[in-house]
């Protein structure tokens, strides 16, 4: 058996360099291959919505673009809802505006055909729900958009849907920005003021889990929270069989929850006041839910309605462990938590400002850190239920909190 001849080193050389021609000639074809359309409010209606020839809406730019090409939105006056279902680069070239009054959607990005998806650079505003909702989806990115004036429906005779009220709390019609069955995407550096609630990841079609929400500005979004990661299907927890209240046995992580998400140097300021909403929100609703193994990190937060950063675990058989709080900043929270917008917490049972509060009704929460944090202006620093024991020392309090630390 003659034995296999391996290549000389100069063979291997040539062959590198071989591969290497090939690939490039590969990403070269690729990238001519995606083709940039153009939009400006003052194109063509029948225009091919070239850089020479622009077309006039955006819905002319959609009907020629294919996965990988970009539309590019001159400024102007763009009515109506986007909706985006194809990996499309959707960038606004000096702040064009998605006027979606009617609509219920600014933007709409759904689907696994949308994963890779961007829409940048654009002010969404008027939706009757959310002004950018995604779902279904993974790897897309939401960025530098100014998102204004959303949940229209709240002002509607008779609030339907995510837009109805629950008991005392006002409904949030999705708030500004919202992901839901969504993962391994982007939400960085968007203004988001004047929505009902800011920023929202659910679970409700799919988990949502490996997403980072980085850099965003979410002021004065006064009926809810500024951030919120909320666990709402309850097939993210398997529960125990046995008699009694449901426990939990395990993870579905394939199945729902809201999970290993990265929630990272972003300002929630004056959100929830008028609608027991707090700066950064974890909270699961029926049993069999989760938010868990989330980092909460290097954000700042001040005179939100609830606490800065807020823990609720309501119901047995709910998982929110294993969620990272470390290097925030906050001050002044807490301010309207209660009805009539007095401080505190109604969930919880306090009725003084706070700054971080992590509240478990039943379930005792396993591996939560809460670390290195900054906290000012409150009666409570940190309040804590059900929450394994926090080293005061590992947190700074000013001398303008009352109370550093109550655990119970």
């Amino acid at each position: 058996m003659t034995p296999s001849r391996q290549p000389q080193p100069h063979r291997r050389r040539h062959l590198a360099a071989a591969l290497l021609s090939v690939l490039m000639c590969a990403a070269a074809a690729t990238s001519a291959s995606a083709r940039t359309f153009y939009v400006t409010s003052h194109g063509r209606t029948h225009a091919a919505c070239t850089h020479r020839k622009p077309c006039r809406t955006l819905a002319q730019a959609f009907s020629h673009a294919r996965a990988g090409d970009s539309i590019v939105v001159g400024r102007g006056l763009y009515r109506g809802q986007v909706r985006i279902t194809r990996p499309i680069r959707l960038i606004g070239a000096g702040n064009p505006v998605i006027d979606a009054t009617g609509a219920a959607n600014g933007v709409l990005i759904t689907g696994g055909g949308a994963g890779g998806a961007v829409v940048r650079g654009f002010t969404v505003r008027n939706a009757t729900f959310e002004g950018i909702l995604a779902t279904n989806t993974a790897g897309i990115t939401i960025s530098r958009n100014t998102v204004v004036s959303n949940d229209r429906g709240l002002s509607a005779p008779t609030p339907e849907g995510e837009c109805a009220p629950q008991g005392v709390i006002p409904g949030d019609c999705g708030e500004g920005i919202h992901l839901t069955g969504v993962t391994g995407s982007r939400v960085v550096e968007n203004f988001v003021r004047g929505n009902a609630g800011g920023i929202l990841l659910t679970d409700e079609k799919g988990p949502t889990a490996h997403n980072t929400v980085k850099g965003n500005r979410v002021l004065r979004n006064l009926l809810d929270c500024g951030i919120t990661l909320a666990g709402h299907n309850p097939k993210a927890v398997i529960l125990s069989t046995a008699p009694g209240p449901p426990t939990m046995s395990g993870l579905a992580p394939t199945a729902g929850g809201v999970y290993s998400n990265l929630v990272a140097g972003n300002a929630a300021i004056e959100n929830g006041t008028k609608g027991q909403g707090g700066g950064i929100l974890l909270a699961s609703g029926p049993p069999g839910t989760g938010v868990y193994n989330n980092t909460v990190t290097n954000n700042v937060a001040e005179g939100n309605g609830l606490a800065g950063i807020t823990l609720h675990s309501h119901a047995p058989g709910q998982d929110l462990s294993g969620n990272v709080i470390t290097h925030n900043i906050l001050s002044n929270n807490g301010v309207a938590g209660n009805p009539g917008g007095a401080p505190g917490d109604s969930d919880a049972g306090v009725k003084q400002t706070v700054d971080i509060l992590l509240w478990s009704a039943v379930t005792p929460l396993s591996a939560t850190q809460v670390a290195g944090n900054q906290l000012s202006n409150a009666y409570y620093g940190i309040w804590t239920k059900n929450v394994p024991r926090i080293a005061r020392n590992a947190n700074t309090f000013a001398k303008t909190v009352t109370v550093p630390l109550t655990q119970g």
